[in-house]
């Protein structure tokens, strides 16, 4: 969720009072309210999990003429303002813990961005949040793109390049996780490599959540990642 001051609520309340008058802006605020309850007590998410080897052959894609990618230092963090993605508060702490945020810029504005965990990576469905990776595996998340540079490959473009740059490094496997019914990101991650290794459901009920997870192919990850998180 990104930060909103109160500067940015008071806009956004002044809009809706115009918009839809006082009466209709209280029937919005309690729809919304009764969507975020409904969201907290009751939750339903089928994830696809992928895996690119790094070791193997794969396909490379460019980037289109005009965009550079670079990863971004501390000082290349509020560009993230401008992007649809996390907040600020949340990004600082991901950057000084260690995960590396990507950025394609077309010119000096942020046009696509995406973040590599080494360590660990959040997961809503793993205990505590936290899954712990193994050696010389890396998370791809959170990858976003500004709705002025759309449909332009820029996903696959960056994510071949980091790729290039990760094995370097010595990084052997990059997991990721798509949303079953997200087709075009499902897309862009094969157009790479990606291969679909895990179907992973979560249910939660109130305080109760339970994590099933499917093989698509049954080898050491899969066995990884059903271990970690069924429950």
């Amino acid at each position: 969720m990104r930060d909103v001051t109160v500067e940015t609520m008071i806009a956004h309340a002044q809009r809706s009072v115009r918009r839809y008058g006082f009466a209709g802006t209280a029937t919005r605020v309690v729809a919304l309210a009764g969507r975020s309850i409904s969201h907290a007590l009751y939750l339903q998410e089928r994830h696809v999990w992928y895996a690119l080897d790094l070791t193997a052959p794969r396909a490379s894609v460019d980037l289109p003429d005009g965009y550079a990618l670079s990863r971004a230092r501390a000082a290349d963090l509020p560009l993230l303002e401008q992007l649809p993605t996390i907040g600020g508060h949340e990004a600082a702490q991901r950057h000084r813990a260690g995960a590396d945020l990507w950025l394609v810029r077309a010119g000096e504005r942020p046009a696509f961005a995406c973040w590599v965990f080494r360590d660990r990576t959040p997961v809503l469905a793993a205990p505590r949040g936290w899954l712990p990776l193994p050696a010389a595996t890396v998370c791809l998340e959170d990858s976003v793109t500004a709705p002025a540079h759309r449909g332009r490959g820029l996903a696959a473009g960056a994510w071949s390049a980091i790729a290039d740059h990760l094995a370097r490094d010595g990084v052997t496997t990059v997991i990721t996780k798509v949303a079953e019914d997200n087709t075009p990101s499902r897309r862009a991650v094969e157009k790479i490599g990606f291969e679909p290794t895990a179907l992973m459901t979560l249910t939660r009920l109130a305080l109760r959540s339970h994590v099933d997870v499917y093989p698509y192919r049954d080898n050491a990850l899969f066995a990884f990642l059903a271990a970690l998180l069924t429950r």
